[in-house]
């Protein structure tokens, strides 16, 4: 049975509106689901090879269909009924991952065989990341919207905690089929969510005449907030972003074992949930997040930088610099989303959030190759010294075109 989308009593907060309520479970659950098979895929790869480049290879394959797909799923779910896309392209992404689980399971899975079940998995992933964005907060009233995406993405940091630290758990206790499982059951959880919900009709995601895509990039490009968005988040998601998917290497680095994967990841987890609340503050009342980019991208340099110099076997210190890495990603990511799903016209939200999610995802997976390629030619800590000099100066660079739009123009229109 579906809930209606009208309110008979004021609400007091995003809990109080079911269909919010039952999307925010199904992030949980398919966000740590997700994390586990990050951990046992990155792991195995990397002990099937003994390379850091066939790690960079894996996030290469896992995040590179978004140069294609992002986008194609923003028009997508300008053009057709976003809640019932995301069905479909949910039950899509569970099947490839259910085959890699058997393939575990069975003792038989090898390095190309993790690549192909990866990639057939991105495709329909790519698609659906810029429809679940739209989702979210069409499911609340517009004054809960901004509040409405936070919240989510500490739902997903939460779980990037626990995810994480569960799926290392599972990985070394029973291996990493058991990780592959559940997170193939988890995007039908995502499905079965979905299908119980409607969404509101004053978020305008009903089917209209909209812009081609080619068009639609074209005017959001020319909104300099747009601009100042794309840049940062470029700039973050190909120098920053990365390590999480070479994890493996500077836990072999700093520790051993999958556990400490699990743990790393963690920390970048548990930073983002501690800079959600402060972020929620720095933007309430503005109309975008673009300045603080800024900040993501200098926090997340300072951890690098921490990380780069920390004695080897220091867990503690590794965890207060991957907390800032994390923090630095909340900033980042939850600024950019939201200015660019909210803060635009509504015609071209799904074109944009489309080329949202092909800067995230694609320049990660460029990112991890050359960096795995810098891990293997200088070593793990001179090249996260190296990587936190340039994100230093790509927040100077934002800082700067920030200052030039603020003195000819409006960031937004």
């Amino acid at each position: 049975m579906q809930d209606s989308t009208d309110d008979t009593a004021a609400p007091r907060g995003l809990r109080s509106f079911p269909a919010y309520r039952r999307v925010f479970i199904a992030r949980v659950v398919s966000s740590a689901g997700s994390y586990m098979q990050v951990v046992g895929a990155t792991w195995l790869v990397f002990q099937l090879s003994g390379s850091s480049a066939a790690v960079g290879v894996l996030a290469a394959l896992a995040l590179g269909p978004a140069l294609i797909g992002a986008p194609i799923g923003g028009q997508l779910a300008d053009r057709y009924e976003p809640r019932r896309l995301a069905i479909v392209l949910s039950l899509c992404q569970a099947i490839p991952v259910l085959v890699m689980a058997t393939l575990a399971f069975s003792s038989v899975i090898t390095v190309p065989l993790i690549y192909l079940c990866v990639f057939a998995g991105a495709i329909p992933f790519s698609l659906n990341q810029p429809v679940l964005a739209l989702i979210v907060p069409a499911t609340v009233p517009a004054e809960f919207r901004h509040q409405a995406v936070a919240r989510t993405s500490m739902a997903y940091n939460i779980t990037r905690l626990t995810g994480a630290i569960i799926g290392g758990a599972v990985v070394a206790a029973i291996g990493p089929g058991l990780a592959f499982a559940i997170n193939g059951v988890s995007y039908l959880v995502v499905a079965g969510v979905l299908a119980s919900i409607t969404l509101r009709p004053d978020a305008n995601l009903a089917v209209r005449r909209k812009p081609p895509l080619r068009e639609g990039l074209r005017r959001g490009w020319r909104l300099p907030i747009v601009q100042v968005v794309a840049i940062g988040v470029a700039a973050f998601f190909t120098l920053a972003a990365p390590i999480e998917q070479l994890m493996p290497d500077i836990a072999n680095e700093h520790s051993d074992g999958a556990l400490a994967v699990g743990l790393f990841l963690g920390a970048i987890g548990l930073g983002a949930i501690v800079a959600n609340p402060i972020l929620s503050r720095l933007l309430r009342g503005t109309r975008s997040g673009s300045r603080t980019i800024v900040v993501g991208l200098a926090v997340a340099a300072l951890g690098l930088f921490i990380c780069g110099i920390s004695p080897d076997g220091n867990i503690p210190i590794d965890v207060v610099a991957l907390m800032l890495v994390g923090a630095g990603w909340e900033f980042v990511f939850v600024s950019g989303q939201g200015t660019l799903s909210v803060d635009i016209p509504a015609d071209i939200r799904g074109s944009m959030i489309g080329l949202f999610f092909v800067l995230v995802t694609a320049t990660t997976a460029l990112g991890a190759l050359l960096i795995g390629l810098l891990f293997d030619q200088v070593g793990v800590n001179d090249a996260l010294l190296i990587d936190a000099v340039v994100v230093a100066a790509g927040a100077v660079f934002v800082a700067l075109r920030l200052w030039a739009h603020s003195r000819s123009q409006p960031l937004a229109k």
